[in-house]
C-alpha cells in the first residue's frame, strides 16, 4: 500500500501544480487581453477628445467637468489622468485619479508624431504609465496636445483568486479525487489477482510470487506474471492438440453419420432409429406418408408426442431400450392405421449392437412397410384362383355329367348325342379362353411377350374375328351387326394379339347382352394416321363407378352369377392395345348398353418397311 500512497502523493502534486499552471495562464491570457483593450480604448478617447474645440476643453475655475466625466466614468484603475496642455507643455486643465501625480510633460515636435502611444515613467513609484498624446487643432494650428494616462495591468493576489479562476480550478481538484478513488479501486484486483497467482503456481510447482513492496515489487510481480502466461501458454498448446484431436475426432463422427442418414434415406422402406433413451435420432423422409409426420419433427421426442396411431405407438414403445430394459429382441407385427384410407403397415424392430460386442445395445432401428398393395394382391390372388378354380370346375362338372350321359344311354339317342357333343364343344372353348388368357397375361407381365407386326388388312381382320364370334353365339338370339368398311387398308399390327384383344370385346358383348339384343362392330378412319374400332352391344350396361376400375386386373362386377367372368378378358385388351401404342376407353349406360373404343394409330405397311429398309 505504500506504492499506492506514494503514487497518489505524486498525482497530489502533479494536479496542484496543474491547478496553479491553469490560474497563472488564465490571468496572463486576462493581462494581455486588457493590455490590448487599454490599447485600443486610449485610442479612441485620445482623439475623441483632440476632435473637440479647444474652448470646450479649459478649465472653468480651475475645473473641466467634461474631463471629470470622462475619468468618472472610466473603472478604478484603469484610466488614471486626462490633461489638457498648451504646445509648451504647461497644463491648461486636468483630471486625476486620488493619488496620482502625472508625470511632466515630453511632448512630440514633429506632426508625424502628434499622435503617439508611450510608457512614462511614474514619479512618486516604481510603477509606469501608459500615455497616449493627440494634437488639438484651431483653424489648422496647434492648440494643444491631449495627454492620456493608463495604469497598465498587473497580476494581483485578488485576481488570482477571483471566483472564475477558482471555478476553473475546481474540477481539476475534483478529477484529483476521482482519480486517486480509482486507483485505489483497480489496486485491489491487482492485489487479489497476486495472492491468486502465489495459489495457482504452488499448485504449478512454481516459487511464490512474494509480496509487491514498492516499485521492486511491482516488478517482480511482473515477472512472475510473465511465468505464469508461459505455463498458461504451455497449458493451452497442450490444449489446441487435444481441441484438433477431438475435432479430428468429431468431424469422422459427422462423416459416419451423414453417411449412416445417406444409407437410411436409400431404404425403400420408412426407418426410424431411436437412441439409448428410446428417443428418435435418426430417421428417413418415408415415414412421412406412411405416419404421418416429418422426420424433423420427432428428432428427441417421445412417441407418444407425435405418434397418434395406437398400435403403432405401442409397437414403438414395446422397442425402447431404457435402464430398466437394457435389451430387447427382434419383433415383427402388421397393423391397420386409419386416415384418408386405411393401410397395412409391416413394422419390424431390431436392436443396434456394437460389432464388437454384441452385449451392448446402443438403440433400436425400426422399419415401416407399406404392405397395403401386398395384402389387396394376396387377397386379390386368392380371389383369382377361387374364381378360376370355379371357371375350371364348371365346365368339368358339365365334360362329365355329358360323358357319363353318353355311356348310359350307349350313343343310341341322335337327339342326346348331338346335345352332348356340343355342350362338350363349348365348354372345351370355355376352358381353353381362359387358359389362353392366362397364358398370354403370363407372358405380358414378364416380358415374354413381343409384337410381331406385318401388312394387315384391317377390314378382313375385323371380320374374320366378328364372324368367329357370331358363329360361337348362334342360337342366343342376337342380332349382329358389322360396318368396316373395304377402304380401310393396310396396316402395321400383330394379328394375333389384336384379334386377342378383339375376340374378348366381342365375348364380352355377346356374354353380358340382354335377349334379343344387338352387337354391333363398326371401324371408322379418323384421319389419315388415326383408326377407331367400336365394339358396342345393347346389353345390361354399368354404372359410372365401375368405369375406372374396369380394365383392373381380377376385378369383376358383383351380379348375375351366370354371367360372371374371371376378371381377365379387359385387362388382357387393354394391355395389347396399349403394346400397339393405343388407347381402350369405354362408354356405358345401366339398361342402355356398352361401348369399347380402340383408338390405334394407323401406320401403313408400306411406309414401314420402306422406313426399316
Amino acid at each position: 500500500m505504500m506504492k499506492l500512497d506514494r503514487a497518489g502523493l505524486l498525482m497530489v502534486v502533479l494536479a496542484l501544480c496543474a491547478m496553479a499552471a491553469v490560474v497563472l495562464g488564465s490571468a496572463h491570457i486576462e493581462r494581455q487581453e486588457k493590455a490590448h483593450s487599454q490599447q485600443a480604448d486610449g485610442l479612441v478617447l485620445s482623439r475623441s477628445l483632440a476632435a473637440l474645440n479647444p474652448e470646450r476643453l479649459n478649465a472653468t475655475q480651475g475645473r473641466n467637468p467634461l474631463l471629470n466625466s470622462l475619468l468618472s466614468a472610466q473603472p478604478e484603475g484603469n484610466l488614471a489622468y486626462i490633461l489638457w496642455v498648451n504646445p509648451e507643455g504647461q497644463v491648461l486643465a486636468s483630471a486625476t485619479r486620488p493619488g496620482v501625480t502625472p508625470p511632466p510633460s515630453a511632448l512630440a515636435q514633429e506632426p508625424a508624431q502628434w499622435f503617439s502611444s508611450q510608457r512614462r515613467q511614474a514619479e512618486s513609484s516604481d510603477g509606469e504609465w501608459l500615455e497616449f498624446q493627440a494634437p488639438v487643432l484651431r483653424q489648422d494650428a496647434l492648440a494643444g496636445f491631449v495627454r492620456l494616462g493608463y495604469a497598465p495591468p498587473s497580476l494581483r493576489w485578488s485576481s488570482l483568486l477571483s471566483a472564475s479562476r477558482l471555478a476553473l480550478a475546481l474540477p481539476i481538484a475534483l478529477l484529483l479525487v476521482v482519480l486517486i478513488g480509482l486507483t485505489r479501486r483497480d489496486a485491489k484486483p491487482l492485489m487479489q489477482m497476486q495472492t491468486a497467482l502465489q495459489a495457482w503456481a504452488s499448485r504449478l510447482d512454481l516459487k511464490g510470487l512474494p509480496a509487491a513492496t514498492g516499485w521492486r515489487g511491482a516488478a517482480i510481480f511482473a515477472q512472475h506474471f510473465q511465468n505464469c502466461l508461459q505455463v498458461c501458454e504451455q497449458h493451452f498448446k497442450t490444449l489446441e492438440s487435444r481441441s484438433l484431436e477431438t475435432l479430428a475426432m468429431h468431424r469422422l463422427l459427422a462423416y459416419k453419420k451423414n453417411r449412416a442418414e445417406a444409407a437410411i434415406h436409400l431404404f425403400p422402406d420408412g426407418v426410424i432409429v431411436l437412441d439409448g433413451e428410446g428417443l428418435p435420432a435418426l430417421a428417413n423422409a418415408k415415414i412421412e406418408p406412411l405416419l404421418g409426420v416429418k422426420p424433423s419433427s420427432i428428432y428427441g421426442h417421445a412417441p407418444h408426442e407425435w405418434c397418434e396411431q395406437p398400435d403403432v405407438l405401442a409397437f414403438i414403445q414395446s422397442q425402447r431400450l431404457s435402464h430398466s430394459r437394457p435389451h430387447i429382441r427382434p419383433a415383427r407385427i402388421e397393423v391397420d392405421v386409419t386416415g384418408d384410407a386405411t393401410r397395412s403397415l409391416e413394422m419390424a424392430g431390431t436392436p443396434l449392437v456394437a460389432p464388437n460386442d454384441p452385449s451392448q445395445v446402443y438403440g433400436t432401428l425400426i422399419t415401416v412397410r407399406d404392405t397395403t398393395r401386398q395384402r389387396m394382391a394376396v387377397a386379390a390372388g386368392a380371389e383369382f384362383v377361387a374364381n378360376v378354380s370355379h371357371e375350371l370346375k364348371t365346365p368339368l362338372n358339365s365334360l362329365k355329367a355329358y360323358s357319363e350321359l353318353l355311356l348310359d344311354s350307349g350313343g343310341d339317342d341322335e337327339a342326346l348325342r348331338i346335345e352332348s357333343v356340343n355342350v362338350i364343344a363349348a365348354e372345351v372353348d370355355r376352358m381353353s379362353s381362359l387358359i389362353n388368357n392366362l397364358l398370354n397375361i403370363s407372358k405380358l407381365e414378364t416380358g415374354a411377350i413381343s409384337l410381331t407386326t406385318a401388312r394387315v388388312n384391317v377390314h378382313d381382320l375385323l371380320h374374320s374375328s366378328f364372324e368367329a364370334q357370331r358363329q360361337s353365339a348362334l342360337g342366343q338370339g342376337l342380332g349382329f351387326t358389322i360396318d368396316a368398311p373395304l377402304n380401310l387398308g393396310q396396316a402395321s399390327l400383330d394379328k394375333d394379339l389384336l384379334r386377342i384383344a378383339l375376340n374378348n370385346l366381342l365375348s364380352n358383348a355377346i356374354k353380358y347382352n340382354r335377349p334379343g339384343g344387338e352387337v354391333l362392330l363398326s371401324a371408322v378412319e379418323v384421319d389419315e394416321a388415326t383408326l377407331e374400332i367400336h365394339v358396342r352391344d345393347t346389353g345390361v350396361g354399368m354404372s359410372a363407378e365401375h368405369l375406372p376400375h374396369i380394365f383392373d386386373k381380377h376385378y369383376r362386377i358383383v351380379g348375375d352369377s351366370s354371367r360372371s367372368g374371371h376378371g381377365l378378358g379387359l385387362y388382357l385388351a387393354r394391355q395389347i392395345v396399349e403394346l400397339h401404342h393405343g388407347t381402350l376407353s369405354v362408354q356405358s349406360q345401366p339398361g342402355v348398353g356398352t361401348e369399347f373404343i380402340i383408338r390405334l394409330r394407323k401406320i401403313p405397311a408400306l411406309y414401314t418397311e420402306g422406313a426399316a429398309a
